[in-house]
């Protein structure tokens, strides 16, 4: 599938084939969402996959994809175990080409990047699809080692850096006419579908009451809102707020010499925020010797 810039439409790919494999290491289906492809995530196959062929020659454009991508397979998140990849080669090199675009090794690097940061947000398995050409000349693969790789490299060698390799283009499908990609899946398949988020840790009141004295939970009202649809305990968190910011309750400290407010601040447990606001300290660099402080 590709994308039409000159309205944002998706474009299925004729060239894809659709591969139903014998075995469960070997890639069970690349998906173009044409009708047949369609009934096929919904009969129910256990490893799917995607790869989305790339017309983009700017970072942006392929930000964007990424978004359209999203657009098109959202309705079968759950069922796309094997992940989303960005599939930027010969044909996408000549139509940047012919739009007067000037591609080079970190261009394309950049927006296979961009493209994985973006699906991976959007709560996919993440990668790129990448030949033994363009690895060698167009891509940086060290920069994209988060992600998985999905290389075609037609050779006996047994590609073991990569999560599905594409070893062959003259393959044979029951119940598809002519040759097509052949894929073994290198890496194990995952424990769970892709778009079960873990929750993150929820923080403690008096980690949140740090970052309110930090500024990042607004003021007022608003703080108020923000935190208790947080799942925070506004009262609770506000009880230790205006603790920490009691000077009268706080010990003193005395400034030697080299010390620096952050020291200070990661010594008494505290923020170098809240230092500042007890103390009235206007520039957080300038402290000296001798100088009394509320921590």
């Amino acid at each position: 599938m590709t994308t039409h810039y000159s309205n944002g439409a998706t474009i299925i790919d004729d060239m894809w084939p659709t591969n139903v494999p014998d075995s469960d290491k070997v890639l069970s289906k690349v998906v173009d969402l044409e009708d047949y492809d369609v009934r096929s995530i919904e009969a129910g196959f256990d490893n799917i996959g995607v790869y989305w062929f790339s017309y983009a020659f700017t970072v942006e454009m392929a930000k964007r994809e990424a978004q359209f991508c999203n657009d098109v397979i959202a309705a079968y998140k759950d069922k796309l175990n094997l992940g989303v990849y960005f599939d930027w080669e010969y044909d996408s090199m000549h139509y940047a080409r012919k739009n007067h675009a000037v591609m080079n090794r970190d261009l394309i690097t950049d927006m296979n990047k961009v493209f994985c940061q973006r699906i991976e947000e959007l709560g996919y398995i993440a990668g790129y699809y990448v030949n033994y050409d363009y690895e060698r000349n167009y891509i940086i693969s060290s920069i994209l080692k988060h992600y998985k790789k999905w290389y075609a490299q037609y050779s006996y060698n047994r590609e073991s850096d990569c999560y599905i390799w594409q070893y062959a283009s003259t393959g044979r499908v029951n119940g598809i006419a002519g040759n097509v990609d052949m894929n073994d899946l290198i890496g194990s398949l995952p424990d769970k579908k892709p778009n079960v988020e873990p929750k993150s840790a929820k923080k403690s009141n008096v980690e949140v009451a740090k970052e309110v004295i930090e500024g990042k939970w607004g003021n007022g009202y608003s703080r108020k809102n923000r935190l208790r649809k947080a799942g925070y305990d506004y009262e609770a968190v506000q009880l230790i707020v205006n603790q920490m910011l009691n000077t009268s309750t706080n010990e003193i400290y005395i400034v030697k010499e080299g010390d620096t407010l952050s020291e200070i601040a990661e010594r008494h447990g505290t923020t170098v925020a809240a230092i500042a606001s007890k103390n009235n300290i206007k520039n957080v660099n300038l402290i000296y010797p001798g100088q009394k402080l509320y921590v």
